[in-house]
């Protein structure tokens, strides 16, 4: 290898560490519409492609809704399932399908899926801005539809063409764009993909907003071709002018003509997944505020910008996100008139913070937030009803259901509203016209080795298409993710939450009184195939098991369903950030869900145990468990150990406070030490007792088993039945107290007359 290629690499691998850069790989990865694109060859096309669309759309959602049919069918189902199945209306050819399928129900629910996945994209192009005008309805029609319409001169890229992104705006810091590491990581390019490759510049707009410019405005637009053209210069050996190179305050370059890698602008791919530049090709910044470790922060190229237009601008909006201050744009539901129904002002900062660290106004007002002392104790209501639900708190206290949704609606993207205002005051402009847009990409195109390519919606796309194609410049029209008209989704929500109400009073209605007859011919539901949610009780058993794992704290909360069973958990992270926690509180809400509707948690703990990622290490605060490869390692263990007993997970001994163990294999039988009965699951918890009763809970049975128990159970008169249910009734117990632990539960046993005491299991012989 030459000095020159290993140095070539270096430069490629830091660029590639701090994510200015995407590995080479092939067009079609960064621009996934080019392989949807068909042409159209008139503008009656446009209609024949909009119908085309459609029915894929129906296709699909058949696919899908067949798919659910069958994976309610569970992986192995039985001839029972299937003919219950048949019975609800499931068609017989699709069974007769799963029963055919080599990877039997589960391969043909996959297959599916992927037939309802498959070919819901379509970009129609045209040849002239004019059909838009001719085919104007239908063209709105197919992009209501999800499908996109590409208005591009000349010819396009191979869709393998060898290619790599670049974000211009990751090489401007505080001191100005880094010109000269710029200029070597787009000749380490050249290098890398060859003449016949492709360099995406991504982040253009981006970078000169973090010049503190943008492109609205003559400096700005000059900022940005002088960026494109340093890169010009070194890919293919372009000119970089005087006046340009002083603009970036570089030395200027002569022309050199050189085979290497060619210029575009395109729109990325939707889902583009090798680096997140500021800004897409042509296109307006997207987000000025992202996700921090601490909550919600201004985006990097917002610092940039405002710290050199107005640094103390920057200061202020910095302290205004942090303090959480979207309560001041919520409409009715204000600091004052929270105050006015109970909140304190601790309560009042609590809510604050967790919109300053990104949450949603939902869970800012849910019991985990706010804490049980001042839902109870402050607005003398009860925690457990609002667990994970803000909304139904702030609708117990008096705010309707418009005043909460207005409220959501001012939080909801409160703090990129403040960002995009403290621009505005700096005089920077972070919404340019499409005029601006098409005017820059009409600079641009002589440096680029083919016509720019600019993403529009479809009114100001269908507005300006004749413009753009006199100016040489292409359009795709994406509409972004389809849409639904309103009234349809205003309507599929009333029908859902009428079948989440018939459900909730189909669970409420009692059952009729069966006869012993019907009782003992009535079908038994079996696993497979049975959906419905099994709710817990308002007032539910569990454990809180304070732990540390990897220096991190995490608070698991457990409820129990009447027989002791796992029903729910809940996961907070002490002082983590808004994301992860947001994560773990959603993704504790989604288990729950499915082990009310019978997912066993044997199957949780068998995906989950021994995952990896951080926090991990030394697990502190629980007595079984003693490091962790993960948080979700040591949540599944820590149930597995509690609920099902899997002693194979746990890492220490089961002792109690004095050493002594729980006594299994003493004087006790095994069996009945360790039998954690239905009585004891309505006691307490079986979680926190982890399956086994304490040592100081003793559990006698009603009766003592008759040693002709199994002989005639029946009585053949009702006097004698009533004589029989009386002596069964009446203890068996002597009068005496036990010799061992003083406990009146003496009783003889064998034929030898020796005595048993059934709290400590001492025998004696009968005096």
């Amino acid at each position: 290898m030459s000095q020159d290629n290993a140095d070539s690499d270096t430069i490629l691998e830091a660029a590639l560490q701090r994510a200015n850069v995407a590995p080479p790989t092939a067009l079609r990865d960064c621009a996934e519409w080019l392989d949807l694109t068909q042409p159209a060859s008139r503008p009656g096309d446009i209609g024949a492609a909009a119908h085309a669309l459609a029915d894929r759309h129906v296709e699909a959602a058949a696919h899908l809704s067949m798919a659910e049919l069958i994976e309610s069918l569970g992986d192995m189902p039985r001839d029972p399932d299937l003919a219950r199945a048949l019975n609800e209306g499931v068609p017989a050819e699709l069974i007769e399908q799963g029963l055919c399928h080599p990877a039997g129900f589960p391969g043909l629910a996959g297959r599916l899926r992927d037939k309802a996945g498959r070919g819901a994209g379509h970009v129609c192009r045209i040849a002239d801005a004019d059909w838009l005008e001719d085919a104007r309805a239908d063209a709105e029609t197919l992009l209501s539809l999800g499908g996109q319409l590409l208005l591009a001169p000349g010819d396009l890229p191979p869709a393998e063409t060898l290619t790599s992104l670049i974000d211009v705006a990751g090489f401007v810091g505080p001191d100005g764009l880094e010109g000269e590491r710029l200029a070597d990581v787009a000749g380490a390019l050249r290098g890398r993909l060859g003449e016949d490759g492709l360099v995406l510049v991504t982040g253009l707009v981006g970078a000169v907003l973090a010049l503190g410019e943008d492109i609205s405005t003559d400096k700005g637009c000059a900022l940005a071709e002088a960026i494109l053209a340093l890169l010009a210069s070194e890919t293919r050996g372009g000119a970089f002018r005087k006046a340009q190179a002083d603009r970036l305050a570089l030395a200027p370059r002569r022309a050199s003509p050189r085979k290497g890698p060619g210029l575009a602008i395109l729109p990325l791919a939707q889902q583009a997944a090798f680096i997140s530049p500021a800004s897409d090709g042509l296109s307006p910044l997207g987000a000025l505020v992202e996700d921090g470790p601490d909550g919600t922060v201004p985006a990097r190229v917002l610092r940039l910008a405002l710290g050199r237009r107005d640094p103390d601008a920057l200061a202020a909006l910095e302290a205004r996100i942090s303090a959480g201050e979207a309560l001041s744009e919520a409409g009715e539901i204000s600091t004052d008139r929270l105050r006015a129904r109970g909140f304190t002002l601790e309560a009042i900062a609590r809510i604050q913070r967790a919109l300053g660290e990104g949450l949603p106004l939902n869970a800012a007002f849910s019991r985990w937030v706010l804490g049980d002392e001042i839902i109870s104790g402050d607005l003398r209501l009860a925690p457990e009803g609002f667990d994970s639900d803000g909304h139904a708190l702030l609708s117990a206290i008096g705010f309707s259901r418009r005043d909460i949704e207005t409220a959501e609606r001012a939080v909801e993207g409160w703090a990129e509203r403040r960002a995009r205002q403290a621009l505005q005051e700096a005089g920077i402009n972070a919404a340019p016209s499409t005029g601006d847009m098409l005017g820059l990409a009409e600079r641009l195109a002589p440096y680029l080795s083919l016509a720019p390519i600019a993403r529009l919606a479809p009114p100001e796309a269908l507005a300006n298409a004749a413009a753009a194609q006199a100016a040489g410049i292409g359009l795709l029209i994406s509409p972004g993710s389809r849409a639904e008209p309103a009234r349809l989704h205003e309507r599929m929500s009333r029908i859902h939450a009428l079948a989440e109400e018939i459900l909730e009073q189909e669970d409420d209605m009692p059952a009729p009184p069966a006869t012993p007859t019907a009782a003992a011919e009535a079908p038994q539901p079996g696993p497979a195939g049975e959906t419905r949610r099994t709710r817990l009780p308002d007032r539910r058993k569990g454990y809180i098991q304070k732990s540390t794992v990897g220096g991190h704290k995490v608070y698991l909360h457990t409820g129990e369903f009447d027989d002791g069973s796992l029903g729910e958990i809940f996961i907070d992270m002490h002082k983590e950030g808004a994301a992860f926690r947001s994560l773990m509180n959603n993704f504790a809400i989604s288990v729950s869900l499915g082990l009310q509707y019978g997912v066993p948690l044997d199957e949780y703990v068998d995906a989950f145990v021994y995952t990896r990622f951080e926090p991990a290490g030394e697990v502190t605060g629980n007595d079984r468990i003693g490091r962790a490869t993960s948080i979700l390692d040591y949540i599944f263990r820590e149930l597995a150990v509690s609920y099902l007993g899997r002693e194979d997970l746990a890492e220490l001994g089961d002792a109690t406070h004095d050493g002594l163990g729980r006594g299994l294999g003493d004087a006790i039988e095994k069996a009945g030490a360790n039998n954690f009965t239905e009585e004891a699951a309505q006691l307490i918890s079986r979680g926190f007792s982890r399956g086994q009763l304490p040592d100081n809970i003793v559990i006698l049975d009603k009766r003592r088993p008759s040693p002709d128990e199994n002989a005639d159970e029946d009585a053949s008169t009702p006097g004698e039945a009533i004589a029989q249910a009386l002596d069964d009734g009446m203890p068996d117990y002597l009068g005496e107290p036990c010799g061992e632990c003083g406990s009146f539960t003496l009783h003889a046993s064998g034929e030898d007359g020796s005595l048993a005491c059934d709290t400590c299991g001492a025998r004696q012989t009968a005096n």
